[in-house]
């Protein structure tokens, strides 16, 4: 059942439900699920994809104004290009839900201009239903402060409490577990984990989309393609992924939360090239693709290529949290871009060119102590004999 699995308490490592919620959850939050988005597309003429934005709202739009997706109210002008978002829209910083009202709306306006938004799941989406609040801002919960919050919070309480009381009789509430309660739910909490509950707006907005998408010869994901899912096809994952968000658990973590599933594989984008270079091309092969493009890892303030331009690592840290590198990654016409700071870097498509493209970045952003390594190790690299 649906409320064994998703009501957290902030101690357990993988959250289960109560049911002193179930009436709320079904009274105030229970929606229809829509069929599920198709996961491979035919190749277009634009595509621009953006990494993860962690609660900036302010630093999104300024990505996709950058990007010609979007004017300055931010409304679709983006035509028939197809939006690609990485997942990881929540946590960190306060604005999540303004960042899905906003998705949402340019979902319809691009599908009018004949363009598209695929809004990808991230690990921060899983982490959210299930109830690992870790990396929630405080602000996250106030936008979701109603005139019953106090009620549903004392609601919620009592509930607490009596499941507590029946499993200990000796177990008090007094004053100080009051207290530590109420500030460890703050005004909205109740009101947050209705949306996100799989059957409420938002979680069960996020469980209708892909975790793997593909356009023309590019693979698109948030965290990676691990050894384990080679053998899976997009739709095997992506059905694999709704099916645990919307309630479905196996026993084992599934790939909704397994270190190699794909919300969280990092091997891409940290194990050494030389080490993973054989697997790039086995997934390339398995999903018959040129290049992956992957986010959930960032450091660089920039778009960053692996694997001689196989792998393109983009999330560049678009939030304040991690520094406001504001920048996209554009495919037009077969040829791959990076877009900052209203500069159209072309991106390597070869070793010897990786270089060169990492020389250019470095002249219009300021770099990070990850991006300067890494330049100083090709330049280094470059003089050897």
């Amino acid at each position: 059942m649906i409320a064994d699995k998703y009501w957290p308490h902030l101690s357990m490592a993988r959250p289960r439900l109560t049911l002193s919620l179930t009436c709320a959850v079904l009274l105030l939050a229970l929606m229809p699920f829509s069929h599920a988005a198709d996961g491979v597309f035919p190749a277009v003429d634009r595509v621009i994809a953006v990494g993860d934005i962690h609660g900036d709202f302010d630093n999104f739009r300024k990505v996709l104004q950058d990007a010609e997706i979007i004017d300055r109210r931010g409304n679709w002008i983006g035509n028939d290009t197809h939006l690609v978002q990485l997942g990881d829209l929540p946590d960190r910083g306060p604005d999540t839900d303004k960042i899905i009202e906003l998705m949402r709306e340019l979902q319809d306006q691009a599908a009018q201009a004949g363009g598209m938004v695929h809004p990808l799941i991230g690990n921060h989406e899983a982490m959210n239903i299930y109830g690992d609040l870790r990396y929630v801002h405080p602000d996250e919960f106030a936008a979701f402060r109603t005139s019953r919050s106090r009620d549903y919070r004392l609601s919620y309480y009592e509930s607490e409490v009596a499941r507590l009381t029946a499993l200990d009789p000796e177990f008090t509430a007094d004053k100080l577990f009051r207290d530590q309660w109420m500030e460890q739910h703050p005004l909205g909490y109740v009101e947050h984990r209705i949306a996100w509950s799989p059957s409420g707006e938002i979680g069960s907005w996020v469980s209708q989309n892909n975790a793997v998408l593909k356009i023309g010869r590019t693979l698109f994901l948030h965290g990676g393609i691990s050894e384990k899912l080679l053998p899976l096809s997009i739709d095997d994952i992506n059905n694999q992924v709704r099916s645990e968000l919307q309630g479905n658990l196996p026993e084992e973590p599934g790939l909704s939360e397994a270190d190699d599933g794909p919300l969280w594989y990092r091997g891409l984008a940290s194990n050494a090239e030389e080490i993973e270079a054989a697997h790039v091309d086995a997934v390339l092969a398995a999903y018959n693709v040129d290049r992956i493009v992957i986010a959930h890892t960032p450091g660089m303030g920039t778009i960053v290529p692996r694997f001689g331009g196989k792998v393109l690592i983009i999330d560049t840290g678009i939030s304040a949290y991690y520094g406001s590198h504001l920048a996209s990654l554009l495919i037009e016409s077969d040829n791959y871009y990076t877009l900052q700071n209203s500069e159209k870097i072309p991106l390597p498509s070869t070793q010897a060119q990786t270089l060169e493209y990492f020389e250019a970045i470095s002249s219009i952003t300021e770099a990070t102590p990850l991006f300067q390594q890494r330049l100083q190790n090709l330049q280094e690299s470059a003089i050897k004999p």
